[in-house]
């Protein structure tokens, strides 16, 4: 039986606004192009993903649980989310002792993505027990297992995931023998890896061994407002251009809705539709832009339900369960991150940390954070691209002499685009074993 959908896909096929032209004069000025924005190899490869002939070979199934936990910090739930009280994540158990690798999805996404589920075939076929979790902004993590309810700040984000991690290992079968522990993420889950390892470096609860982050942000801010800007630049500032995306996506969205079985259709399934229907680089620019834009409006809903904030959701009359969410779908269509971070995320965090100011909630929401650990660790490690779409110049020059020999750089790609292939998955294993050796890649 299906579960009920999540609030991203009523939000998708509802149609779309977007940010003014005052939003984006004023965003434009701000963010920087990315490396990759203005290349059509880096937008196709972001769209279509590993080519068949690139792609590592991979067991054909894997064995798989999914695991639902209360977790004891949960807050109250509201009722619009009321399928989301547990948190789920899925397993993968050897037989024999083994090392646990723990995969963090990217933004806005649950545990059990076409992404996860590449990794998870690979790290399984390499002899790993595979824990995937989801993205600490996907929606039914911020319910179920966020301590604030309002996601983003990627420390306390990654307190949360370290927490519900130490619980979920707590709770595996008796018979489950993990030797070692090692994480892994991709996109903002590949951050949210490199954090969690800095925790447990400093509690010692889990001892986590080592860390890959896949195509790794610098800032979330930074990189989903350079998004933001695509999204305007590409689809225009009024709702013509959105109805025209939104009617040559509709029908491929709306059947494959139909017929999946899954909480929600992911990020991979809307580049799969945009793929099949879209040209140019303009409409790959746009449907990469929306992918960010509907994990954002998650994270705004859940952020401003919990915080109180006003912004979408009366306080006073929260929505109920079997209420018609399409007009705060509308409003939310039109709200880039900056209006998120300005309304919900930053006077929630000013209220509740001592001392902080809008530069310092920014400042504290960059790898920065944990600059010198990854400078002098070993075990730290990443994959990235010199196209990826979410990163500018000055930010992979940070990633490059921050890791130094200990990442990869792949010459194409755009963001997860070489996700899944021979040298990627050959890459990382080397690296979670410690045998990676830096190359010209």
């Amino acid at each position: 039986m299906k579960r009920a959908a999540s609030f991203a896909l009523g939000v998708l096929l509802t149609g779309a606004a977007i940010a003014s032209d005052a939003q984006l004069d004023s965003s434009a000025a701000r963010i920087g192009p990315a490396t990759g924005l203005a290349d059509s190899a880096a937008l196709r490869a972001t769209v279509f993903g590993a080519s068949p002939q690139d792609a590592a070979p991979l067991p054909q199934s894997v064995p798989l649980e999914e695991i639902d936990i209360a977790l004891p910090w949960a807050r109250p739930v509201p009722d619009v989310f009321w399928f989301d009280r547990r948190l789920r994540v899925w397993f993968s158990a050897q037989e024999n002792p083994a090392p646990l690798a723990i995969v963090i999805s990217g933004i806005g996404s649950d545990g059990n993505t076409s992404k996860l589920s590449t990794l998870r075939a690979a790290l399984y076929e390499a002899g790993y027990h595979v824990l995937t979790m989801p993205s600490p902004t996907f929606p039914g993590f911020i319910v179920s297992a966020s301590s604030t309810g309002v996601a983003g700040d990627l420390l306390q984000d990654d307190r949360d995931l370290y927490a519900a991690m130490r619980q979920i290992i707590a709770h595996l079968p008796r018979q489950v023998q993990i030797t070692e522990i090692d994480i892994l993420g991709y996109s903002l889950g590949g951050a949210n890896a490199a954090v969690v390892k800095s925790i447990d470096a400093a509690e010692g609860r889990l001892k986590i061994r080592r860390a890959v982050m896949i195509n790794p942000p610098v800032s979330l801010f930074t990189s989903v407002e350079r998004l933001d800007n695509l999204f305007a630049i590409n689809i225009g500032s009024g709702d013509a251009g959105v109805e025209r995306l939104y009617k040559r996506l509709y029908t491929r969205l709306a059947n494959l809705y139909r017929t999946s079985d899954r909480v929600r259709i992911d990020d991979t399934d809307l580049l799969s539709a945009a793929a099949a229907v879209l040209k140019t680089d303009a409409d790959f620019s746009a449907a990469i832009a929306l992918t960010f834009r509907i994990a954002l409006m998650n994270m705004f809903f859940a952020g401003d339900l919990y915080a109180g904030t006003g912004v979408v959701v009366d306080p006073r009359h929260p929505p109920r369960v079997g209420d018609s969410l399409e007009e705060t779908a509308r409003i939310l269509r039109g709200k880039p991150f900056s209006e998120y971070f300005a309304k919900v995320f930053a006077p929630y965090y000013l209220a509740h940390r001592a001392n902080a100011t809008p530069a310092s909630l920014k400042a504290d929401n960059r790898l920065d954070i944990i600059g010198t650990t990854l400078r002098t660790d070993p075990d730290y490690y990443a994959q990235t691209n010199s196209d990826d779409v979410i990163l500018d110049k000055e930010e992979l020059v940070w990633l490059r002499s921050t890791l130094g020999d200990r990442i990869a750089v792949y010459d194409h790609g755009g963001h997860l685009g070489n996700l899944g292939e021979r040298q990627q998955i050959a890459d990382m294993l080397d690296m979670l074993s410690g045998r990676w050796k830096s190359a010209v890649k």
